[in-house]
């Protein structure tokens, strides 16, 4: 019993505290707001986390679940891998970019830089990198990606540009379209791994 309580609780307080930044916004709302929101107590909800910004940081782990939708939905095992990557790439631009958590961005980024905790957008154990690696896996030993480095290394380095193009979205306050932008830069960094006489 104890083990389904805790989750539980956990995503009482997720819930609530989405809900109170959406209509309150992230400086204005208070642990205290959400401990009463969510019906918990104060040690339940620092036993869950350490403090408001973990909250903010979990909004990473709301994309994973559009990710699954990408795979269970546009992924096709008989398509050329880099195309693969390519869909998956503007997925992953259009969801953040039409994310109802768009306000929180720049608190998000800020506070993820300035943490001593987990930085939960790296978390490697998102499904988002599990995906992006799956992919480079499978297009590496099938022979349609060609690189000088590692699947994992490459899932690092499309981490990075993705990171940064959307970091430079926000500082742009969102005035073009991130998934167009997106595609235009990363696209030929995926192309370029295609392997040769190889469609």
């Amino acid at each position: 019993m104890r083990g389904p309580y805790k989750k539980k609780t956990k995503e009482k307080i997720m819930s609530a505290a989405w809900e109170l930044f959406q209509q309150y916004g992230y400086d204005e709302t208070t642990v205290s707001q959400i401990i009463e929101k969510s019906n918990t107590s104060r040690s339940a909800f620092y036993h869950h986390f350490h403090g408001k910004e973990e909250l903010l940081f979990t909004a990473a782990y709301t994309y994973d679940n559009d990710y699954d939708i990408w795979l269970r939905e546009y992924y096709d095992k008989e398509r050329h891998a880099v195309d693969n990557l390519i869909s998956f790439n503007s997925f992953v631009m259009r969801a953040v970019e039409e994310s109802p958590f768009q306000a929180f961005y720049p608190s998000l980024y800020g506070l993820q830089v300035m943490t001593e905790g987990v930085r939960h957008i790296l978390n490697p154990e998102r499904r988002y990198y599990q995906i992006l690696r799956q992919l480079l896996k499978e297009g590496s030993e099938a022979g349609e990606i060609i690189s000088m480095h590692s699947y994992a290394i490459l899932a690092d380095m499309i981490t990075s540009f993705q990171i940064g193009i959307t970091y430079n979205w926000c500082l742009q306050q969102g005035h073009y379209s991130l998934q167009q932008y997106g595609q235009e830069l990363l696209n030929p960094f995926l192309e370029s791994l295609r392997a040769k006489n190889r469609k």
